[in-house]
């Protein structure tokens, strides 16, 4: 006889009252005993006694289970749980919140350091490394703890007095006084992100490695970003600082992760229930960008808490990890007026750093930049107060970037117009600059600048600060009074023309002015105009790619001025898309070969073939397609199609034509919306499943007599839904409504055994999807996560990978080769994972307006395509991708009259160049890792290469020679290891090959024979690095740069390499040398200097260098720099800038190009051998052609649509229609 119920409390508290109803539901089923509804809902016999127990309020998913179980209206339920639950947080949050035990969002500080925990271990091996070392690194990735670590770990244990310091973007600004003590400079990476003046943070670094050098035995620990790490590599007295002094922030174990969850409630006198502590670190082990998304949680259920216990029903109420940052978000901006809610959107903007490429991050700004009013000081203070926001003396940071990442509302504002946000960010920082010079005119917007601002300042009038709004003004009257200026000499010109009048001849230059006033107002109309659609142009870049690229054409051939030259060449460097609009309704897609089938909600579905991505031909639509919706399924070859209608039916269509498919047959069965639709390797069997939650298997040899095989059936708690096959049809992969999938073997249709389960996903999963070998397994959920599976042994599947996104991920798919992982969804990107080891997540895929339905590889993966709610479908070319995306921000050389790209960065890597638009990688050098110089041999059949092989910043240097002869198995002919070498050269003979170093000395090599490198000979430079080596023609002398020390560019006589001696050495007229390029005639030399300029010298006399000839206009000190193959165009590199000067004549250069948008620092500058196509090296690499003809050829290639008459109207009004692409 069943044991009974403990009687339940008075009936006036909401929990109880909640049990009673259940025990009440559970009554009105028959009065099922627990055991019994334990079968039916899944669930414990335990876990559902305690849900109608009274103690607490269940969980959710525990609570729907107990209702579906007992046959009650779970929505209304559902309705109920959540309206208690809301109940009870607001009850909690009326609690004294005085003695929080988790921060959330926000970095430790020392003073919290009695709520620090788990990373005990960590503090005690850091202590112990500076026993030993006076400069320390720290590094770890974003979120991983590292300023919780130095501020409530280190900083509070250290027996020293504790400087603490950020860099900004002064660094110099604060005194570093901190003799004796320990100097502990967090978020090093500013030095990188914030400070723009190289000089300045050459200064910074230099002053800290002093300072570990001191003689009061000062200590200094840098907290760094892992992804910065590269970066320090490049400075000589960091390198050997830090040489066995780093220690690296890594994930929390399971049990460190288990006492920071636990021991701070303790500490505050409440308790963590068990299965919450499980829960928690279960989401969060391995995943250090997850830890300060643990504590925000922790601190909503804490908040939430019942009595003194932290529960899984107020960790569910709250979000979970996912979701509870974007609540508390959420509902502090909509508990604010709409006044105060502008003032939110516009603080998070000017919070937020706009990402190239890469994710969007936080950036710190001086109180000053905002407004000093009431409204601002409001918000700024509710938003501290929600631990969204940190707030201190003069400074305003967001808490973490995990907020931009999980905030749908904040994505949706960065994504609305992120041209115009660039343009407030200049503005901002422009009236920052005005001020600092006391409001100086000459530092006021002119021209295009200010016209462009004040353009945008209309649209956005919420957007300005009172100092913005100032500078602006001020800009604008200083213009309205030059114009008035120059109005005043024009009409005093008129009175001297009219005073004239009476003679003949001046009558005639009258006239003549007249016609040229006339010509001047046509001229700056179609300038305005053209300026105009330039901003629009970048404004719909991402978006409309086709209109997009086609408005650049058309302002530029209607006013070819710098802007528009500009701009042409910009819209033409990020890899191309083709958008196509179905209008009205969703669309779903399918492909196969180089067919397409898209269906729209209302009106078709169509027949494409995408052999040419960027033109798909419409072949036919399905006859009767307005009964169709989706999904759509292909048979392996091609020939059948699965579409599914209206009334739950599957029709097959005969596709062996696709220009005339064929219906015929449709399967039943279902008797509700069918969601997932797959055919069988050999395309004899279709798997189907439904929201009637099962999964059928139909027999389909006869497109035209389907024959029913078997219906797979879950339980009430686990439900089929959504199923697809293994490459090899001998699987089957079904997900479950309890969150988990399962693996059924069904190499014989008619009879599927169950192989296995695969649980870890956090809510409802959608369809799944294999790896071409059929050895893993790919599964996405609403939790917003894709999770990949070996799947080998279908009886074992092993846990891969665990694939985190913003929002939940809706569709998920291998590339052909396996290498590559997309998955799409509600955040509005699709994201691309390298997953050929740990998934490493590449640079996403923006353009869509709204979530992403479905995502997939094209079968010959040259093509990303993917649909969307906006209605659009995308086709996306891969091969740009790639390169864009590889570690290779070192830029080698082009080979075989540039068919060929040499690249380098964590590794070497070769290209096939054919076709620009879709570069294929041919081989990857094996090897070490972070290439630091390589050089191509003359005749182009092998290269070499530096790399930094040993673990940490200094390690081993090895210096190596491969042949690529063959560019898809090259093989290593030497290996020698060597000092730091950050430059590398081949004499014109290729028996001489240079190697400089970051010390000083330059070595010079025998290479006769290619399996060795002999007869090292150092040249006496002086102190500092080797940037640049390259040999002349003759090969009789070599040239060198060097800085920071020495800076200067050295010509070595090497006619006889075994007696080198200095010819001359030239010197910039001031600032520091870095990269030095040398013209293909060996005339020229260029070279770039930190006082922004570069410098030109003839050396045809090498003993007799005249004085050079300076090229200005970069903001930054200049960087790489490259000729162009026949020497008359020369690139220059400074920061994320690239400009571009015709060197014809080098006494009278011409710049004729500027190239920005970059992701991050331009490293290296390469053209192709066409002299018209420059790679460029920064976080990848980009093709960028110079000759806007050519550019002018590519765009009218690729676009498509054409502009249509209502789009050029509304873009250029009152000009005759005429598309640039005809």
């Amino acid at each position: 006889m069943p044991r009974r119920e403990r009687p339940l409390g008075p009936g006036d508290d909401v929990v109880v009252s909640f049990a009673a109803d259940l025990r009440l539901l559970r009554e009105k089923a028959g009065g099922p005993t627990y055991r019994e509804l334990s079968t039916r809902a899944g669930y414990s016999a335990a876990a559902l006694s305690e849900a109608a127990g009274g103690r607490k309020l269940p969980g959710l998913a525990v609570t729907t289970a107990y209702v579906t179980a007992c046959g009650g209206d779970v929505a209304a339920w559902e309705e109920r749980w959540r309206a208690v639950a809301a109940g009870l947080a607001a009850t909690s949050g009326e609690r004294d919140e005085t003695e929080l035990p988790y921060l959330g969002l926000a970095a430790f500080q020392t003073a919290d350091a009695d709520r620090f925990f788990g990373r005990e271990r960590l503090v005690a091996e850091l202590t112990g490394k500076l026993a030993e070392r006076r400069l320390v690194g720290v590094f770890g990735a974003s979120g991983s703890g590292k300023s919780s670590v130095l501020r409530a770990g280190l900083a509070a244990v250290s027996e020293r007095p504790v400087v603490l310091r950020t860099p900004g973007a002064h660094p110099l600004d604060e005194d570093l006084d901190a003799e004796g003590r320990l100097l502990i400079v967090d978020q090093f990476e500013e030095v990188y992100t914030l400070c723009g003046d190289r000089i300045e943070r050459e200064k910074f670094i230099d002053a800290l490695v002093a300072l570990a050098r001191d003689e009061h035995g000062t200590r200094v620990v840098l907290g760094v970003r892992a992804d910065f790490y590269g970066h320090l590599c490049r400075h000589a007295g960091l390198v050997e600082a830090l040489t066995d002094a780093q220690v690296m922030v890594g994930p929390m174990t399971a049990d460190e992760l288990r006492t920071a969850i636990v021991e701070p409630a303790v500490r505050a006198g409440c308790r963590v229930e068990a299965a919450l502590v499980t829960t928690l670190v279960a989401d969060a082990t391995g995943q250090p960008a997850m830890l300060p998304l643990v504590s925000h949680a922790l601190l909503e259920t804490w908040r939430r808490r019942q009595g003194i216990t932290l529960t899984s029903a107020a960790y569910e109420a709250a979000g979970g990890i996912l979701n509870a940052i974007a609540r508390t978000a959420e509902a502090v901006y909509t508990d604010l007026e709409p006044d105060r809610q502008r003032v939110v959107r516009q603080i998070f903007l000017r919070l937020t750093a706009l990402g190239e490429g890469t994710e969007d991050t936080k950036r710190r700004l001086n109180r000053r930049e905002l407004d000093d009013d009431p409204a601002t000081t409001e918000v700024l203070e509710r938003l501290a107060d929600a631990r969204l926001l940190v707030l201190d003396r003069d400074g305003v940071e967001i808490a973490h970037e995990a907020l931009i990442r999980s905030w749908p509302r904040l994505r949706d504002w960065l994504a609305e117009d992120r041209e115009g946000h660039r343009l407030h960010r200049q503005l901002a920082e422009a009236t920052e600059l005005w001020e600092s010079l006391d409001r100086d005119k000459g530092s006021l917007y002119r021209g295009t600048r200010l016209g462009l601002a004040a353009e945008w300042a209309d649209r956005e009038p919420d957007a300005l600060s009172a100092r913005e709004r100032t500078f602006l003004q001020a800009g604008l009257d200083a213009e309205a009074e030059e114009t008035a200026v120059g109005r005043k000499r024009t009409r005093r010109l008129r009175r001297l023309v009219a005073l004239l009048g009476v003679l003949l001849l001046l009558a005639g230059v009258a006239v003549g002015y007249a016609v040229d006033a006339g010509r001047t107002a046509t001229e700056q109309r179609n300038e305005a105009l053209a300026r105009k659609a330039v901003v629009e142009a970048k404004t719909l870049r991402e978006s409309n790619p086709a209109l997009s690229t086609q408005l650049s054409l058309a302002a530029y051939r209607l006013a070819p001025i710098q802007e528009t030259h500009d701009g042409l060449l910009t819209a033409m460097a990020a890899p191309f898309a083709t958008r196509m609009t179905f209008d009205p309704g969703d669309v779903t897609v399918a492909l196969s070969g180089q067919l397409m089938i898209t269906s729209d909600s209302y009106r078709a579905t169509q027949v494409w073939s995408i052999a040419d991505s960027r033109h798909p031909e419409l072949l036919a639509t399905l006859p009767g397609s307005e009964e169709v919706r989706g999904p759509l399924a292909f048979s392996r070859d091609g020939h059948a199609l699965a579409t599914v209608t209206r009334d739950h039916r599957v029709r097959l269509w005969d596709l062996t034509d696709p220009r005339r498919p064929v219906r015929k047959a449709d399967v039943t069965g279902h008797r509700e919306v069918v969601i997932s639709a797959d055919f069988g390797s050999d395309g004899r069997t279709l798997v189907t499943g439904s929201d009637d939650r099962t999964v059928r298997l139909t027999d389909v040899t006869d497109l035209g007599a389907p024959k029913p095989l078997v219906v797979l059936g879950g339980t009430p708690a686990a439900q089929l839904a959504r199923a697809a096959f293994s490459p090899d049809g001998k699987l089957l992969a079904v997900t479950n409504t309890n969150w988990t999938a399962e693996l059924w073997d069904v190499t014989t249709p008619s009879a599927p055994q169950r192989r296995s389960v695969l649980s870890g996903h956090k809510d409802l999963q959608l369809t799944p999807s294999w790896s071409p070998d059929g050895r893993r397994l790919l599964t996405t959920s609403w939790d917003r996560t894709a999770r990949l599976w070996d799947v080998a042994d279908p009886a074992a599947p092993r846990p891969l990978s665990t694939l985190t996104t913003p929002a939940v991920v809706w569709a998920a798919g291998f590339s052909p080769s396996g290498r590559l992982v997309v998955t799409a969804g509600d955040d509005q990107s699709v994201r691309i994972w390298d997953v050929t080891g740990p998934a490493k997540e590449l640079p996403p895929l923006s353009g869509h307006t709204n979530a992403i339905w479905w995502t997939a590889f094209s079968p010959d993966g040259k093509t990303i395509v993917s649909t969307s709610a906006d209605r659009t479908v995308r086709l996306q070319d891969v091969g740009e991708l790639a390169l864009a995306s590889s570690a290779g921000w070192n830029v080698g050389a082009f080979l075989e009259q540039g068919r060929i790209l040499v690249t380098a960065g964590d590794d070497v890597r070769l290209w096939a160049m054919d076709d620009l638009r879709a570069p294929r990688q041919l081989s990857k050098l094996p090897g070490p890792a972070t290439v630091t110089a390589v050089a191509v041999s003359p005749d182009r059949r092998s290269l070499a290469l530096a790399a930094h092989a040993g673990a940490g910043v200094a390690g081993t240097f090895v210096l190596q020679r491969w042949d690529i002869s063959d560019p898809t198995a090259p093989k290593l002919l030497a290996s020698t290891e060597v000092l730091p070498t950050y430059s590398l050269a081949f004499s014109s003979d290729g028996k001489t090959f240079a190697s400089g170093r970051d010390d000083g000395p330059i070595t010079l090599w025998d290479v006769s024979d290619p399996r060795r490198f002999t007869g090292p000979r150092d040249l006496p430079v002086g102190d500092g690095t080797v940037w640049s080596l390259a040999f002349t023609p003759d090969g009789r002398t070599l040239v060198a740069s060097q800085g920071p020390d020495s800076s200067a560019v050295t010509l070595w006589d090497v006619a006889d390499p075994q007696r080198p001696s200095l010819v001359s050495t030239l010197r910039p007229d001031g600032g520091t040398v870095f990269k030095m390029a040398l013209s293909p005639d060996g005339r020229t030399v260029a070279a770039g200097s930190s006082d922004r300029n570069v410098y030109l010298w003839d050396i045809t006399d090498r003993a007799h260098v005249a004085r050079p000839v300076k090229l200005g206009g970069h903001s930054e000190g200049v960087g790489p720099l490259a000729f162009g193959p026949d020497g008359r165009e020369l690139a220059a590199s400074a920061f994320r800038t690239v400009r571009v000067w015709d060197v014809a004549d080098p006494r009278k250069p011409v710049e004729t190009a500027q190239l920005t948008g970059f992701a991050a620092t331009v490293n290296s500058l390469a053209y192709r051998d066409d002299g018209h196509t420059l790679a460029i090296g920064s976080s990848g690499v980009q093709l960028w052609q110079t000759d806007t003809a050519k550019v002018g050829e590519e765009i009218c290639r690729l676009a498509t649509p054409r502009i249509t008459r209502e789009e050029w109207e509304k873009y250029f009004p009152g000009l005759e229609y005429a598309p640039p692409c005809g």
